[in-house]
């Protein structure tokens, strides 16, 4: 018999779905953002964050931020699958309630150098009306 032919097998591996990042904001005011995200936006080397909110928009920016002395620095934890910061102070401030975990998507801003976080849905709790 004679020799046949090699045939060039080509392995199929699938193709990984990449969830999309999501962080999970707690009763509590707490902003949890998956350690994956941290690593690939530069937060795993900064302890500390500041805060921003977009009314029009409903937007949260998470700004990481290395000095502790800056105006509105709060303490960024970091643990083997999350980061977390304690908020609730900032959501009280801008009257958005929380309650219970809800999970949201999470962009990083290259330009602003933060992570943002859209709130949709969310409605702002009315603020107190004026007394005459």
């Amino acid at each position: 018999m004679g020799k046949e032919p090699e045939m060039s097998f080509e392995k199929f591996v699938p193709p990984q779905k990449k969830r999309a990042d999501e962080v999970s904001i707690k009763a509590t005011g707490t902003i949890s953002i998956p350690s994956s995200f941290v690593a690939e936006h530069g937060f795993a080397d900064m302890h500390f964050a500041t805060l921003f909110f977009d009314k029009e928009r409903k937007l949260v920016g998470v700004k990481p931020t290395a000095n502790a002395r800056e105006d509105g620095a709060i303490t960024l934890s970091h643990r083997r699958r999350v980061a977390s910061l304690r908020a609730r102070a900032f959501f009280e401030h801008y009257g958005i309630p929380l309650a219970g975990t809800k999970r949201f998507p999470v962009t990083f801003d290259a330009e602003l150098g933060m992570a943002v976080i859209p709130l949709g849905e969310i409605k702002r709790r009315p603020g107190r009306r004026k007394q005459r």
